[in-house]
């Protein structure tokens, strides 16, 4: 199997082939005859598709799916090919696939290796709790800046980083901290030091600040459900979450031993992620007499 990497996600496409054992598709001529079309979101993405002549399967992205459901003759083409696998995140995902005839495979992904997130977490020694979060600007409503500004005049012992905005002229709150666009090496070094990730999006795929946050031993909060992860319905439940998390000693090593098993799941991997259960108990137990 071949990938071909939609130019809207193509800043995935070096770690997507290294991450998942794939190699670039060479276009019409190459002899491989299975391909992989990772995200669906313009018209010469759907062209290709549509005029492959091999084994197709999808890896829907998020707001592709959400442009496929508002757009007929796309979802005509992919009636079409009904022979395609499809692949998506999560059950917010899957659903809005099924609306339009689909039925995908949920299976979550993560796109780095697992052992560049050693557990970090710990209490913090100065009293002030810290959660991370990812947005872009003028969207800031939407990734969820603006609840948690409601949160943090409630909770003034823990402080909110925003990543990805930068610092309005005027802010208010002393316990909101604007880091704007940094490099992924930045990000990776100052989240050792948070004890949450917050990814409140009502419509997103498997958020890189859920899994980091899992990785190094951190409580995410997530909007969209998901197993072994804290998900709230309403400001009260995030209030209740937020209480909860003050009362954390240890890292989440339970919710991280679970979700490695389930990441990159996929059967055009090459590696084995998940390895046995016995590894990865004794990973974790090792881990955590260093914490």
């Amino acid at each position: 199997m071949k990938i071909r990497v939609s130019s809207s996600v193509g800043h995935f496409e070096e770690r997507a082939m290294k991450t998942w054992g794939l190699e670039d598709w060479l276009g019409i001529d190459d002899l491989d005859k299975e391909l992989l079309f990772f995200g669906l979101y313009h018209e010469r993405d759907w062209e290709v598709f549509d005029e492959y002549d091999g084994e197709r399967s999808v890896f829907w992205c998020g707001s592709d799916i959400l442009r496929a459901m508002e757009d007929y003759e796309r979802q005509r083409i992919l009636r079409n090919h009904p022979e395609t696998k499809h692949y998506c995140e999560n059950e917010v995902e899957a659903t809005n696939l099924r609306h339009i005839e689909i039925d995908p495979i949920v299976i979550p992904s993560f796109l780095d290796e697992f052992e560049n997130y050693p557990v970090s977490f710990e209490p913090p020694k100065d009293g002030k709790w810290k959660i991370w979060m990812c947005g872009h600007e003028k969207r800031e409503e939407e990734y969820g800046f603006l609840i948690a500004k409601r949160m943090a005049s409630q909770f003034p012992d823990i402080e909110f980083h925003f990543y990805g905005v930068d610092e309005p002229e005027y802010e208010q709150l002393p316990n909101i901290f604007y880091h704007g666009y940094v490099k992924e090496e930045v990000l990776n070094e100052e989240i050792k030091n948070y004890q949450a990730g917050f990814r409140p999006n009502n419509h997103d795929g498997i958020s890189e600040v859920m899994i980091k946050s899992l990785l190094t031993g951190q409580y995410p909060i997530t909007r969209i459900k998901y197993d072994d992860i804290w998900n709230y319905n309403s400001e009260q439940e995030l209030v209740d979450c937020l209480k909860k998390l003050k009362e954390q000693t240890k890292p989440n090593l339970q919710a991280r031993c679970a979700w490695i098993k389930r990441l990159n799941q996929y059967p055009w991997c090459k590696k084995n992620f998940a390895g046995s259960e016995e590894e990865g108990e004794y990973k974790d137990r090792n881990i955590y007499d260093k914490v």
